[in-house]
């Protein structure tokens, strides 16, 4: 698990300096496809994180029998 959290704060770091930066060109972050990427990425890390929590603490969320993984919610 604590590699996940290396992994998103790396990510994050990436996002926030390419906010920064976009910010200062005045150009709109919701309009710059690498940052929206970037943030999805993070987006999916913590729901990786998050259910890899759930499963450590036994109340993984069931669908028809199998796990739900993070790929089922995004």
């Amino acid at each position: 698990m604590l590699y996940l959290h290396e992994r998103i704060e790396q990510e994050r770091r990436k996002m926030n300096t390419l906010g920064e930066a976009l910010i200062e060109q005045v150009i709109p972050l919701s309009e710059h496809e690498e940052l929206l990427a970037i943030s999805r990425k993070v987006d999916k890390l913590m729901l990786r994180l998050h259910l890899k929590k759930l499963q450590n603490s036994g109340r993984l969320y069931r669908r028809g029998g199998t796990s739900l993984e993070a790929s089922d919610m995004v």
